[in-house]
């Protein structure tokens, strides 16, 4: 297998790469699953996590590292700009793959039939249990999903710590970025772990006052006047309530990923220095 020091990764190397990632699209006939191990497969090779075995086996051997730095890239600097500019890639990735977790855990609400009145409380409390699983299933996939991309910019930046002769608290760089994401995500305000001016989550009564997400639909034919009847508190006419949720899902889908994409940029650029 070639080695890191036949095929030294150099800063514009990566961002070529970063160009490349910035214009990928999504391939029209491809399923998720596929597109899955594909995006894998791909991101396990550019920049430098092509050779994170090697570099990490250097780096198992602290007081020779720095030496085989400079055999490789000339000098220190040169290679903490390398690393530099792979923490950047690499939040092209982890960006994606948060927000693509995220537009998966759309929330859809059961109807319910019967007296207005019953039927309607029963699907509020169906919107109640969507609204809390949702901000549950976002930390699960996270964890599954995210993290497990994240180890490798901890190395680096361990790295980068011990090259600038800094302390870097391991696993903090995972833990904010996950704090930022839950902050983004979470619908229900009384699940947020903190209150932060980016987040957009709402009062469960915010979401059940979203007038446009409800409709009723009557069993039976009603004339006007029945119709009108139908509303008043104790209708005997029944009928089937649904909340559709489209303005809460299209919000995940647009809205918080754009917020997220700010903010992932915004926290990694601080150790691009």
């Amino acid at each position: 297998m070639e080695t890191l020091k036949e095929n030294i990764i150099t800063v514009e190397d990566i961002k070529e790469e970063i160009e490349k990632a910035k214009l990928e699209v999504p391939r029209e006939d491809e399923d998720f699953d596929d597109r899955y191990d594909r995006l894998h497969a791909e991101w396990e090779v550019k920049g430098l996590k092509k050779y994170h075995k090697e570099i990490n086996d250097a780096f198992t051997n602290k007081e020779t590292f720095k030496n085989w730095v400079i055999d490789i890239w000339g000098d220190i600097d040169t290679y903490i700009t390398v690393i530099n500019e792979e923490l950047k890639l690499r939040e092209i990735e982890i960006t994606r793959k948060a927000s693509e977790c995220a537009a998966l855990m759309k929330i859809f609400i059961s109807s319910e039939s019967g007296s207005r009145d019953e039927a309607e409380e029963k699907v509020k409390r169906n919107l109640e249990e969507a609204l809390e699983e949702h901000d549950q299933r976002i930390l699960n996939i996270y964890d599954v999903e995210v993290v497990p991309l994240l180890k490798w910019c901890e190395e680096l930046l361990v790295m980068k710590a011990f090259l600038n002769n800094n302390f870097y608290m391991k696993g903090s760089f995972t833990d904010d970025l996950k704090l930022i994401y839950t902050n983004v995500f979470t619908l229900l305000d009384r699940n947020l772990p903190e209150k932060v001016d980016y987040s957009d989550a709402h009062s469960f009564e915010y979401y059940v006052y979203l007038e446009d997400e409800w409709e009723y639909l009557y069993v039976d034919d009603l004339n006007p006047v029945e119709e009108l009847l139908a509303i008043l508190p104790g209708s005997p006419y029944e009928c089937d309530v649904m909340y559709y949720a489209h303005s809460i899902n299209r919000e995940i889908n647009l809205k918080r990923i754009y917020i997220l994409k700010d903010r992932y940029e915004q926290y990694i650029n601080h150790f691009i220095i």
